[in-house]
């Protein structure tokens, strides 16, 4: 006998809070990967990726208590970057939008290619909707500047989901059950790196591209999150 949809939420529930408490053998977490390429003109190609590795044994255990969250890595994300992606055809400027899912990887990507800053930013503003401020500038670039803005920071979002999700994610302590969450930037210039304001970057050895890993629950880590400032080496 197939099992009815509410005892299934409830039997994942309870599996959610039996992960969540295991602090040390698990490592819970989601890690997002946003790049970015900057031409000299201000044009490039951007992308995110949401890598669900680190919980492949919690979704194998959901999809094994229920056929009906066989789908539950889409659901996750995926889904959300679709219709993120289709509202990006409204922006002047963001061209070649495209979502990839690897369902054996448990990773989802969005990419696109931007003319402007200012489409880049749009594009940013529609995928943070309701997140973020609307009126934020998450980039900005010239010669000598460059800065990547964070207002709020990652723990913050996922805390404000938490607060007006309906799901079983209500329920959970996010900075258990994503104790293990990274998000990481990288951004490759044209110009030189001469000096960054985020602590966690690193900078490759030609100094054109600076990576940023968070560890978005460390207590260390939770005021500098991904915003950064750069300033380039005059020529």
């Amino acid at each position: 006998m197939p099992i009815q949809p509410q005892k299934a939420r409830f039997i994942v529930f309870l599996f959610l809070f039996f992960f969540q408490s295991l602090s040390n053998s698990f490592a819970l977490g989601v890690d997002f990967i946003e790049k970015a390429d900057f031409n000299e003109d201000g044009s490039g190609q951007f992308s995110i990726e949401v890598d669900l590795t680190k919980t492949s044994y919690l979704i194998s255990v959901i999809k094994y208590l229920n056929k009906n969250y066989k789908d539950v890595t889409k659901t996750i994300g995926y889904k959300a970057f679709s219709n993120a992606s289709t509202k990006f055809e409204t922006i002047a400027g963001i061209s070649q939008v495209d979502v990839a899912y690897d369902e054996k990887m448990l990773k989802f990507k969005l990419m696109f290619k931007f003319n402007t800053i200012q489409a880049l930013n749009k594009a940013m503003g529609k995928l943070n909707k309701g997140l973020d401020p609307p009126k934020i500038t998450y980039f900005s670039l010239d010669d000598v500047l460059f800065i990547r803005e964070d207002l709020n920071g990652v723990a913050k979002k996922l805390l404000l989901y938490q607060q007006y999700d309906n799901s079983l994610v209500k329920s959970l302590d996010l900075a258990s059950f994503f104790k293990e969450s990274t998000y990481t930037t990288i951004y490759t210039f044209c110009n030189t790196i001469e000096d960054y304001s985020n602590p966690l970057s690193e900078v490759t050895k030609d100094k054109k591209t600076i990576r940023v890993t968070h560890h978005v629950f460390a207590p260390d880590q939770v005021e500098h999150a991904i915003g950064n400032r750069l300033h380039f080496t005059k020529k």
